[in-house]
């Protein structure tokens, strides 16, 4: 008993010295193999700090030539960045262009002649239609692999999650760590600064970092994925996610047809820096 209450005493002053004092950095970069254009990759630099978050993005494209050309007629390789400081402002802003503002409501309608401020990558496997025998779930299967292998540094365990539909089968790989108490401090911040910004607890949960991608059903498009695991028998990843692959493979395909994935490259805790969470004085703001 008294262990425990002591343990329960470190911790709470070390989440307590954390939130006041320490930063937490953390950079991850994702991909897509985009259609025509080849490999989009996004890498993504967060901070956080109590009730803060700034977060960071520049996209490139593969070398190639449809890249290439991509590149030369689009902005695709801005740097972005979305800014939330002590007092609950949202801010927007790009690094190239030295400019920044006030985010617009998501439902709100573009203007007409079709200009926006930002542009987003977004991509998912599923369907909407919940209803469609394409996207029904025929079997599905998780291999954890016994090699341990090096990831950045982090010590990892690769798990393969095989989802087999009608038409496809969606095969995941993951890596994860048994521990990693820096992840979880970095989403208990995160957290934080989500419900201050009003959001809803399932996207809260969708969003937890180290969860992994074999259990996202919005990124994937499959529902229930939790109750068909345990009809299967699927054991739960151990630890934190830090990296995962998606392949969709077409029926009589060896190839995928479709590929993305995302991994933690870095994530350490720093002296807390106010700039860090804030505009720089030379950006324009623009209405």
């Amino acid at each position: 008993m008294i262990f425990r209450l002591l343990f329960w005493f470190i911790f709470n002053c070390f989440y307590f010295c954390y939130s006041q004092d320490i930063q937490i950095k953390m950079l991850t970069r994702s991909y897509f193999d985009a259609p025509i254009i080849g490999r989009v990759y996004l890498s993504q630099t967060t901070y956080l700090s109590n009730n803060q978050k700034n977060k960071i993005e520049t996209t490139n494209i593969e070398t190639r030539f449809f890249g290439f050309i991509a590149g030369l007629v689009s902005d695709i390789k801005d740097t972005t960045g979305t800014l939330i400081n002590e007092d609950g402002q949202d801010w927007d802003y790009n690094v190239n262009d030295k400019k920044y503002w006030i985010p617009s409501d998501e439902n709100e309608e573009t203007s007409d002649n079709g200009d926006e401020k930002s542009k987003k990558i977004e991509y998912t496997i599923g369907s909407d239609d919940e209803a469609s025998e394409d996207y029904s779930i025929i079997s599905v299967s998780r291999l954890a692999h016994d090699k341990m292998e090096s990831i950045h540094g982090f010590k990892t365990k690769k798990w393969t999650t095989t989802l087999e539909f009608s038409e496809f089968k969606m095969v995941i790989d993951e890596w994860s760590v048994k521990e990693l108490s820096l992840l979880r401090l970095a989403d208990s911040l995160n957290r934080q600064v989500l419900r201050s910004q009003g959001v809803s607890d399932t996207l809260i949960a969708i969003s937890r970092y180290g969860s992994g991608l074999s259990n996202n059903e919005m990124i994937l498009g499959a529902t229930k994925l939790d109750s068909v695991y345990k009809a299967n028998g699927i054991v739960d990843i151990e630890g934190e996610i830090i990296k995962g692959d998606v392949k969709k493979i077409d029926k009589g395909d060896n190839e995928s047809s479709m590929s993305f994935g995302i991994e933690m490259i870095e994530l350490y805790a720093e002296n807390y820096e106010k700039r860090r969470f804030e505009i720089p004085i030379d950006y324009e703001f623009v209405e």
